[in-house]
């Protein structure tokens, strides 16, 4: 069926209407249905049917779009390749390119509320009636578009409508944020993954995977590495999927583990500057929060370098080594003897066809056993300088005189030599003082105990079964930035550290 291009004159548009010959298109639609069971688009269509068929003609089609908002908008790509921003109705465009098709040439619609809230729907409706000659009508209310003041009406009910679901929007929006600003959630279509469904409670078992792993982060491991054990081990998400390695990003640094409550992607910060606390039990705490965000979104100074698509190496300097003849980022694999049937662990320079020069290859365990002595070796000094540079604690003695405060008022007050009304506001500012400055002092001294920490753990763990190739490429990112292997000086020349050429990371780097 074919619609003919109706005439236009005198500010109207003149539609060939023969009843019998209408094959309709109904549309139905309802944007909150928090059943659905899509029971208020069934009724408008019930509705409809006889309306329809009582101006004549048959039902060609029904369009029934439940839980589809006709307000919201979403990022498309458009055909010069930018992207805009449309509202997006899959069964509500599908009978639109029916109508200009020709396989129907009759739409009704409950009312204009229901078919549209954006201009540009009712501009694509008003060209179906004057060039396509398709013909529309509402149950309730007039819905005349084929004159020039039932155009411009029906604009002026769109934008008040369109006005309306902004005001709701923004009413929204409000609460949303004041809600955020209380320390309470808004739902969400799935849990956050270590939580219980009231999103409050804390989900043990899945807690506990997370305490697992925040340790073994903060040394090194890579998220894809988590991923891959919790899908062997076979640990549920939240929604059925497998893990990979950005779900495990998105857990580890989300400041919800640390209970800290953020609105579109940001911390909400109160009054004071402090970030707002939700209603929900932390698994974190606020620093293993902050050094996760440190470790798992570094500078990209101090991201490890990667070969091809991002996989990870397989040897553990792989991620360093460069040629000394062309500069070229070689790699590891392994050479094989005919003699003697073995095979030896090489770094090895690219052919011409692949960025290298091809003319370097050296044995990869005593270069090896040599970066790996100076990583441990530059670690330990530089944790233990730092230790040295950070002072005593300054406020050690102001403590102390809060102490003797409180000793020597609760005694004048035991002689009673001081009154109560005068003893009981004077101590809770004292007790209060003491706290403040004891949770200073153990977050002071937790940053000293780390940095102790830090100069023998590397040293101790290094040679331990889970202390992964990950890990230790980590670690030696924090001292080295590149290695350049030379060419030797003649066949059969052992490894000397003098054919090593080590580019350290500059202190203000790490």
């Amino acid at each position: 069926m074919t619609a003919s291009r109706p005439r236009r004159a005198g500010g109207r548009t003149h539609l060939e209407i023969v009843p019998d010959q209408l094959v309709w298109a109904l549309y139905g639609r309802e944007s909150l249905d928090p059943t659905g069971l899509a029971e208020q688009v069934a009724h408008q269509l019930e509705e409809m049917r006889p309306f329809a068929l009582g101006i004549g003609g048959r039902i060609g089609r029904e369009y029934p779009e439940n839980n589809v908002s006709a307000f919201r908008r979403v990022q498309v790509a458009l055909p010069d390749g930018t992207y805009g921003y449309r509202v997006v109705r899959p069964d509500w465009d599908a009978m639109m390119t029916g109508l200009r098709r020709g396989e129907f040439n009759a739409l009704c619609l409950p009312n204009i509320d229901r078919g549209m809230r954006d201009p540009r729907d009712l501009e694509d409706l008003i060209d179906l009636v004057e060039q396509y000659g398709v013909y529309v009508v509402g149950m309730t209310g007039s819905i005349d578009l084929t004159t020039d003041e039932g155009i411009s009406s029906a604009r002026r009910e769109v934008d008040q409508r369109n006005r309306e679901s902004r005001n709701i929007s923004r009413r929204m929006v409000n609460g949303n944020r004041r809600a955020a600003l209380a320390g309470r959630h808004h739902g969400g279509s799935n849990r956050p993954f270590g939580w219980r469904s009231d999103r409050v409670t804390v989900n043990k078992r899945e807690a506990k995977h997370i305490r697992r792993e925040v340790p073994r982060l903060l040394r090194g491991v890579n998220p894809r590495t988590i991923a891959i054990e919790w899908n062997e081990r076979g640990i549920p998400t939240v929604n059925g999927v497998q893990w990979r390695a950005v779900t495990v990003m998105q857990i580890f640094t989300n400041p919800r583990l640390c209970g800290w409550r953020t609105y579109l992607g940001e911390v909400l910060k109160n009054e004071d500057g402090s970030p707002v606390r939700g209603l929900w039990e932390p698994i974190a705490t606020e620093e293993e929060h902050q050094a996760l965000v440190r470790v798992l979104s570094p500078p990209v100074s101090l991201r490890l370098p990667r070969r091809g698509r991002g996989s990870t190496t397989k040897r553990l300097l792989s991620p360093f080594v460069r040629c000394g003849k062309c500069n070229a980022r070689m790699y590891g694999t392994t050479r094989r003897d005919r003699r003697s049937q073995t095979s030896t662990v090489i770094y090895r320079c690219p052919g011409k066809g692949v960025g290298g020069c091809g003319g370097v290859s050296r044995s990869a365990a005593p270069i090896d056993e040599y970066v790996t002595t100076l990583v441990l070796m530059e670690q330990s000094k530089i944790a233990l300088r730092k230790l040295e540079e950070l002072p005593p604690w300054e406020k050690e003695q102001e403590l102390a005189g809060v102490l003797a405060q409180i000793k020597e008022t609760t005694q004048a007050y035991e002689n009673q030599k001081i009154s109560g009304g005068r003893y009981f506001p004077l101590i809770e500012r004292l007790e209060a003082r003491e706290r403040t400055l004891k949770t200073e002092k153990r977050k002071y001294e937790a940053k000293r105990q780390a940095r102790v920490e830090a100069a023998t753990d590397l040293t101790t763990e290094w040679n331990r079964s889970d202390f992964t190739l990950e890990q230790k490429q980590a670690a030696i990112a924090k001292s080295i930035t590149a290695i350049v292997i030379q060419p030797a000086p003649r066949q059969g020349v052992r490894f000397s550290p003098d054919q090593l050429t080590i580019v350290w990371r500059n202190d203000d780097e790490t």
